[in-house]
């Protein structure tokens, strides 16, 4: 076994306080936001220099972001008080434009394939496509039945493809349709979720307090919903991320690399484990019960930050 990078484990401070944080390809940095509604971004996090963190002018941010798929130059920013998603430029954190993307919108996903914004309102009950080309807000589509927490876009396809996530589970839509047009759910109580970076109808999900993590698809023929594989881990599943072929799951000690199987898919029904790497030892005794607050996956490496303190972790990827 090998690893993309070393040493395997690196701990210390990115500068700020960071949840749901994401990876600037484009910058080598990690990009979060933190507690009070800005934007932070640490260049060199965790690497052999000093980390060089930028943090914004207050700016009302939601609860997540979204570099953009068609200028990784550029950030989207919910703004749920101010009904509006800014455009950040990423290396000064500087607003540059405020567009409409439908009422208070505070989560944002994209479908890369089609190049589309997805914008979650905060009272989870409608999702609002912004064409990234000319920032052209499309027709609101409002969801039917219990809101939903998350949105996750496809990551490829020429169809608008997303999924909800929420307490009463998971629902998969396509089109711009309003109400949208539901192809498939399942009631799991869905606390956090991934989409697969090849296959559009595949995603993996834990429930609230929850070790096992399931690998759902649609069913044969497109219409419906199914459990295709699980795998119980070491203890409660707090983050899901994946790239192109690994799926990277954190519970309150271990990060665990698991694979994707994207169209082989799993014939006795078990995700492959890959590797199990515990984190928490290494972190500071003055943090070491701090809770995650997000998960980055970037080329080489996994970042988790965590609840109350600057400290981050990075955790080497595993060599294909």
């Amino acid at each position: 076994m090998s690893l993309e990078s070393s040493p395997e484990i690196t701990v210390g401070s990115i500068g700020a306080e960071l949840h749901d944080p994401v990876w600037s390809y484009r910058l080598n940095a990690l990009v979060g936001v933190t507690d009070d509604g800005r934007l932070a971004s640490s260049t060199e996090p965790l690497g052999s220099g000093k980390a060089n963190t930028v943090v914004s002018a207050p700016m009302d941010a939601g609860r997540n972001l979204q570099i953009s798929q068609k200028d990784d130059r550029h950030v989207y920013v919910p703004q749920p008080k101010r009904g509006k998603v800014a455009v950040v430029d990423l290396a000064t954190l500087n607003p540059l434009v405020q567009f409409d993307a439908g009422p208070a919108p505070a989560y944002l996903s994209q479908d890369a394939g089609m190049r589309i914004l997805l914008a979650l309102s905060a009272d989870g009950r409608s999702v609002t496509p912004v064409d990234q080309y000319g920032l052209r807000k499309l027709p609101t589509a409002t969801i039917t039945g219990d809101p939903a927490d998350t949105i996750g876009g496809a990551n490829r396809g020429r169809d608008i493809d997303y999924h909800l996530y929420g307490p009463s589970g998971i629902r998969y839509y396509k089109g711009t349709s309003s109400p949208p047009s539901e192809h498939g759910s399942l009631p799991i109580d869905v606390a956090v979720a991934a989409g697969d970076g090849t296959k559009v109808t595949r995603s993996y999900v834990a429930r609230r307090d929850g070790d096992l993590l399931y690998a759902v698809d649609s069913r044969r023929g497109g219409e419906g919903l199914e459990v295709v594989g699980t795998v119980r881990l070491p203890s409660p599943i707090r983050r899901v991320g994946t790239d192109d072929t690994r799926i990277y799951a954190v519970t309150d000690r271990e990060l665990v690399t698991l694979e994707t199987d994207s169209f082989t898919g799993y014939p006795n029904g078990t995700i492959p484990v890959l590797r199990i790497t515990n984190y928490r030892a290494s972190l500071p005794e003055a943090v070491r019960s701090a809770t995650v607050s997000g998960m980055a996956v970037g080329p080489h490496r996994v970042y988790l930050t965590f609840t109350g303190t600057p400290y981050a972790v990075s955790i080497a990827k595993r060599r294909l």
